[in-house]
Order: C-alpha cells, then sequence, then structure tokens
C-alpha cells in the first residue's frame, strides 16, 4: 500500500472536541466516510451527525473541514454526488475505486496491527504498563474476534462480555470493594 493511499491534501486539519481540545483527525474521517457510504448514501449534515452520534458529541467534524474533504473525495474518484435531495443538499455515493480503497485500508490496518504485536514490550516501556499474561491473552482475544464469522458474533459478545465482568469483579476486589 502506498502511503499516498492514505494522503488528502487538506485532509490533516485540526478538528475541535466538544471541550475545547483540538486534534488532528488523520485519516480517520476519510476512513469513516468511505465505510458509512458502504452503508448508504448520505449528505454531509447526516455525516457529521453521525459522526457526532458514534462518539457521544465528543467529536463533532465542523462543515469547514468535512466538506472540502468531500470535495476533495469526490475529485479523486472515491465519491459521486448520486442526487441532490431536499433543499439542495448534495447526497454521496461510494464509488467501486472507494470500496477498493475502503478495502486496502482495512487490510493495511489488520496487517499493521500483526506487526505491531512484535514490538508490545517496547511500547509497553515507552508508554508504561505490562503487558504480562494478560497482554498477551488480551492481543489473541483480538485476533480471534477479528476472524469471527458474522453469525458467531454475538455469542463471541456474550463470552468477553462474561470476561469483561469477572475482570471488573477482581478490580473491584482489589480496591477493597469486596
Amino acid at each position: 500500500m502506498k502511503e499516498d493511499d492514505f494522503e488528502m491534501p487538506g485532509f490533516h486539519r485540526h478538528m475541535k472536541f466538544e471541550n475545547g481540545r483540538s486534534h488532528r483527525t488523520g485519516g480517520i474521517m476519510k476512513l469513516y466516510v468511505l465505510h458509512s457510504l458502504t452503508v448508504e448514501p448520505k449528505t454531509g449534515y447526516d455525516l457529521i451527525k453521525e459522526t457526532s452520534e458514534k462518539t457521544d458529541g465528543i467529536w463533532v467534524p465542523s462543515k469547514g473541514m468535512l466538506y472540502p474533504l468531500l470535495k476533495k473525495m469526490e475529485e479523486g474518484g472515491l465519491i459521486v454526488v448520486s442526487d441532490t435531495g431536499s433543499r439542495s443538499k448534495n447526497i454521496y455515493e461510494i464509488t467501486e475505486d472507494g470500496r477498493d480503497l475502503l478495502e486496502r485500508m482495512i487490510k493495511h490496518r489488520k496487517e499493521a496491527g500483526k506487526r505491531m504485536h512484535v514490538f508490545r514490550r517496547i511500547m509497553a516501556d515507552i508508554f508504561g504498563g505490562n503487558f504480562g499474561k494478560a497482554g498477551e491473552f488480551l492481543y489473541e482475544i483480538h485476533q480471534v474476534l477479528d476472524e469471527i464469522p458474522p453469525e458467531k458474533e454475538e455469542e463471541a459478545a456474550s463470552i468477553t462480555g462474561k470476561c469483561l465482568e469477572e475482570l471488573k469483579r477482581l478490580k473491584g476486589n482489589e480496591s477493597g470493594n469486596s
């Protein structure tokens, strides 16, 4: 995968969070737009509202960030304006090139995740933390969950939910909340 596949002029902007803090979005909004448009065509307003809802209002893309991104994605052949809805709102739809790029980006992320596992102990030294046996299991659980077929996702969610509850119980006991 080429580095350019993730780059878009004007895309690496700072985004204001509800708490006033600013953060670089990197390629996340481009990736989310492509993903969201695989579900159904949407307006820019729909994308802003959906992003806000998915992040519980913590991350709300501004119009000044999203609309130039949509224009660049359209010029790049990743999306098209499929219709003009009520009040002359453009309705965006993903193209085959957009689908191909999304698939490559997802595949790249999975491969990068596998490579990053090799550096987990170094990352623990840099950022703190101890991966230990539990961390090893967590990594393996993540890998297995990525490969669970859709028809078994509900069962997998139930199993991981029970595991999480048990871990919370252990944490509670450690802090004296028995």
